[in-house]
């Protein structure tokens, strides 16, 4: 990659969206991208009344505010509930709306780094619906970057990448963040298994907290009320936790209302208020996930399997357990299949190693009323799918042996719990 290049993180929020810049050497920063000089960009379009141009962020609230024109906001949402508007007279999908806005915002990225070459678009948000993945990916190729350099990852994962990138001694033991968006207060706390060696698994954990905090307290809540209510969810999370680093993030932080809370945290650790970690975060990804360092590092969100399943096969000369299933990869997304031929056994043997408690178990798979044929002429299909992220289900397939044996159509399966 040239190391002059620009990497973009690019968040997009239900209601704000923010971008951060970097090049490989150089830490990401937050930018602006219209006058006012502000970082944050909230999430809305409007169309003039007049000319029919179409605005985005403070200005489209600018018009808005003014009734000078027809504003649009909640895009992302909108793409999720496959929805449309009707804008003078002319019906537009609601995926063609969020295309326009993120063409927009990237455009003006485009022409503050007018001479700089963008290696690679990294958009992270709370969730990957595959329609808003799709009209953000149409608005990278209509900006003229590529679809194949846009890469994409939830809020969790950029919250990952940025802990790590900060100094050691920030995330020697656990990292926590509070974050109190539109849907309410959110926790997630991120482990790492370091003293086991590497590769170090790094991990999270997400706590709902909503149904104790929710927005409508920003709203109706005197101010003391609402200190009282986040110490209450701070003890109920943290408490008795080794936690060296806390970052609070999200609108409803925004003001003076948690800072004595969050002073009073700092006791034994560091405690971070602000409101860009997920776009440097991603910004980071950019930059170091092909790193040669971050080779050591096995970043696993919560919806991605913890173990690899290797299956024993004769192969390359060689017996050996080669892997089907890596750790890492999304469980609901998980699956593979090999097709071997038995040699003189109706067993199969697969080997589980957790990539974070960083131990192996052994599963062995026993082919009961298997047709007997002579060594070497079945054929069987393995295949390996989930159930749940902890829950593995494995399934055999007599494929015979061509005209000599023909396929007896029998399946055998297995539950490996992981």
């Amino acid at each position: 990659m040239n190391p002059r290049a620009i990497i973009i993180g690019y968040d997009l929020g239900v209601e704000m969206t923010q971008i951060a810049v970097g090049r490989a050497l150089e830490e990401p920063e937050s930018i602006s991208i219209t006058s006012s000089g502000n970082t944050v960009i909230p999430t809305v379009l409007c169309v003039r009344n007049d000319s029919k141009d179409w605005l985005f962020g403070e200005e489209a609230e600018r018009f808005n505010n003014r009734g000078a024109g027809r504003f649009v906001d909640d895009l992302v949402n909108k793409v999720i509930r496959d929805e449309s508007e009707v804008i003078f007279e002319i019906e537009y999908t609601a995926s063609e709306l969020l295309t326009r806005f993120v063409r927009k915002t990237l455009s003006a990225v485009r022409q503050k780094y007018v001479s700089d070459e963008i290696a690679k678009v990294v958009v992270t948000m709370r969730s990957l619906h595959p329609r808003v993945v799709e009209a953000v990916q149409q608005a990278i190729e209509e900006t003229g970057i590529g679809r194949d350099k846009a890469e994409f990852q939830p809020y969790v994962m950029s919250f990952m990448y940025y802990s790590v990138c900060q100094r050691r001694d920030y995330w020697i033991n656990d990292v926590g963040l509070f974050d109190y968006n539109e849907n309410g207060l959110f926790y997630y706390q991120m482990s790492n298994n370091s003293r086991k060696g590497p590769p170090m698994a790094i991990t999270t954990v997400t706590a709902d907290l909503s149904d104790l905090m929710d927005t409508t307290m920003l709203e109706n809540m005197q101010e003391a009320r609402l200190q009282y209510s986040f110490r209450l969810v701070r003890d109920k999370v943290i408490q008795r936790q080794i936690i060296s680093t806390i970052y609070v993030t999200g609108k409803g932080f925004e003001g003076t209302w948690p800072d004595e809370i969050l002073k009073s945290m700092t006791a034994g650790r560091h405690v971070f208020k602000g409101s860009n970690l997920y776009a440097k975060g991603a910004a980071y990804y950019g930059q170091h996930k092909d790193d040669e360092q971050f080779a050591d590092y096995l970043f696993l969100t919560e919806d991605m399997v913890r173990s690899t399943i290797s299956i024993r096969m004769f192969k390359d000369n060689r017996v050996a357990d080669y892997p089907l299933i890596y750790a890492g990869e999304p469980w609901r997304e998980a699956k593979a299949t090999t097709v071997g031929i038995l040699d003189d056994t109706d067993e199969i043997y697969f080997t589980v190693y957790n990539a974070v408690r960083k131990e192996s178990k052994y599963s062995i798979m026993n082919l009961k009323n298997l047709h007997r044929r002579e060594n070497k002429t079945t054929r069987v299909a393995v295949k390996v799918t989930f159930l749940d992220r902890d829950t593995a289900v494995c399934t055999v397939s007599d494929l015979g042996f061509g005209q000599f044996f023909p396929c007896s159509h029998r399946v055998w399966e297995k539950i490996i719990s992981l």
